[in-house]
């Protein structure tokens, strides 16, 4: 009698093309061996044909989620909850002034929303005390472990069966780390009805910090870059492309300033004084939010 074959174990690093226009060429800016902690191999590089820099190779889904067990939680989270907390709460409050939200009031029912990696649940937490109908998805147990004992959440592991029924989908600092971005984005296109809206919230890897980040990260050989776990580093008009392709129209982009949810230290706090001026200035500012309607 024959045994069935073996599944061949995932591999711990996976190449991938740009998710953005597929080219096969890319440039190597940055070999990254000299950072602790990053699997010997990676590089940073930027696609040729659309200017996305990416992590290649990157870490694999199962080896990703190794780096967001319980410690990550409880030492990146739990002393900074109610820091956190306040910032999703004031996300909430302005997300209230979307079209989707306000046809959703007009009809008389609740703004249906579905956050993707959402974390600890504080989003989801806040838009259901703002009567929102509010869920989520997390990938890490640790997170949902903790969402269900300091929010009260209980979170999804996986995308839902899609029903086109949701007015919102939100990215809050995801899209860089999940495997794959398009996937990720055709995905919430069939969640949300016609007219409804995707959010994304990414890094603007132009602005003065993002940039003195990646400087202090090869100058004093720390990193600062989230490697191994941001793996996509979008830039606007890359963003805009790709969300066109997954058949969302971008609606609006602004770049904000990410308040501080760790202390920092007189030095850095004088650094991020000089550069949110310079971002202010510019308009140019460390983060950006993206909106983008369904077709």
């Amino acid at each position: 009698m024959m045994r069935p074959a073996a599944m061949a174990p995932e591999p711990a690093l996976l190449h991938a093309a740009c998710p953005v226009c597929d080219a096969a060429q890319d440039r190597v800016l940055l070999c990254l061996d000299f950072l602790a902690g990053v699997p010997a191999g990676m590089n940073l590089v930027r696609c040729r044909g659309c200017g996305t820099e990416r992590i290649d190779p990157h870490l694999s889904p199962r080896c990703m989620a190794d780096h967001y067990d319980d410690s990550y939680y409880q030492d990146g989270y739990l002393p900074f909850l109610a820091r956190r907390r306040a910032d999703f709460a004031r996300r909430v409050l302005e997300l209230e002034r979307l079209a989707p939200v306000l046809y959703a009031r007009r009809q008389g029912r609740p703004p249906r929303v579905l956050d993707i990696g959402a974390g600890v649940g504080l989003f989801v937490a806040e838009a259901r005390a703002r009567g929102w109908q509010a869920s989520g998805v997390e990938p890490s147990a640790a997170a949902r472990r903790m969402a269900a004992r300091t929010c009260s959440v209980d979170l999804a592991s996986d995308w839902p069966s899609a029903r086109q029924d949701l007015d919102l989908v939100t990215f809050w600092d995801v899209l860089g780390h999940v495997d794959d971005p398009r996937a990720a984005l055709e995905q919430a296109r069939r969640a949300v009805r016609p007219g409804g809206e995707v959010i994304l919230k990414i890094p603007n890897f132009q602005s003065s910090w993002q940039r003195m980040l990646g400087w202090m990260s090869v100058r004093r050989r720390v990193n600062m870059l989230h490697v191994p776990t941001v793996i996509w580093r979008f830039h606007r008009h890359g963003a805009r492309h790709l969300l066109d392709q997954c058949g969302f129209s971008l609606q609006g982009v602004r770049t904000v300033h990410e308040p501080d949810l760790i202390p920092l230290t007189p030095r850095w706090r004088l650094v991020r004084r000089v550069t949110a001026l310079l971002d202010a200035v510019t308009d140019n500012r460390q983060e950006m939010i993206l909106h983008a309607r369904a077709r």
